[in-house]
């Protein structure tokens, strides 16, 4: 009977440490996981990295080593991901996803790296496999005690992302041919009207947007478009046509209906005039 005991005591024994020795406790990285993202016009930019603190050390030249590849973070490799083809400071590279790391120079420009190999560990890094590279001028700035990723300067078609560091900062330039994204949806007279105002409110693409409003006029003549077209051709200065086309656009729209509400465009047409 106590043999039978003491059996039973020793096998409860070692199954509790069989399952103690598979329990995994889930406990905070040192340096935490970050995702980002920026939707520039009608394209995406997400970057996934880990964020490494300052925590009193010196960084550069001592804890991110000049001349050699940095991973631009920690642990998993830094990743950008394009949802379509982009300019990174005037050189293409195609929509997917891309290890980014940096390689930092004591003095001079510092190298930022593209690179097509996505799964090895942050710290594995193949040249081979470099789609991208672009020199880049490191900038003073306040200090960052823990590594960062952001966008700033957003446009429709651009923005600049800003890597910072402790004092220091790298930022870059990219862009998207939103204008051939906009042109690919394009097909009846409200999408062609609309594409045209997007050219207004942005003050960019103005002979592109006079295409497209020419076109809808083509497809439906009436009122939107009319007015589409004299706010576009008085920002590229031609106010004496755009007075012309906007009256026309007030007749239709009263002619259509005698209480259109038109006083917005007819206080354009004064201000048009008044600089004639």
């Amino acid at each position: 009977m106590k043999r039978t005991i003491l059996s039973l005591l020793l096998t409860t024994a070692f199954l509790v440490a069989i399952v103690d020795a598979q329990v995994q406790i889930r406990v905070p990285r040192i340096s935490q996981g970050a995702k980002v993202s920026q939707v520039i016009g009608l394209s995406e930019v997400s970057i996934s990295y880990h964020r490494p603190g300052v925590k009193g050390r010196e960084i550069w030249g001592s804890v991110v080593k000049y001349d050699e590849v940095w991973r631009a973070g920690a642990n998993e490799p830094t990743l950008f991901t394009f949802s379509d083809d982009a300019v990174i400071e005037g050189k293409k590279i195609a929509a997917g996803t891309y290890r980014f790391v940096v390689i930092p120079a004591k003095s001079g420009d510092w190298t930022l790296i593209f690179n097509s190999e996505t799964r090895n560990w942050g710290t594995i890094y193949e040249a081979k496999y470099d789609t991208l590279k672009l020199a880049c001028k490191p900038e003073a700035g306040p200090n960052e005690e823990w590594m960062s990723f952001s966008f700033t300067d957003l446009t429709p078609a651009s923005a600049r992302v800003v890597l910072a560091w402790e004092k220091i900062r790298l930022n870059f330039k990219i862009e998207f041919n939103t204008v051939d994204k906009v042109q690919a949806s394009l097909g009846t007279w409200q999408l062609l009207n609309n594409a045209a105002r997007f050219a207004i409110d942005n003050k960019m693409y103005l002979d592109k947007g006079l295409d497209w409003v020419e076109r809808s006029i083509a497809l439906d003549k009436n009122a939107r478009n009319l007015q589409t077209k004299a706010e576009l051709l008085a920002q590229t200065g031609k106010v004496k046509e755009a007075v012309a086309i906007a009256e026309e656009s007030v007749k239709i729209a009263k002619e259509k209906d005698p209480k259109a509400n038109t006083r917005a465009l007819e206080k354009m047409i004064a201000d048009w005039k008044s600089k004639m």
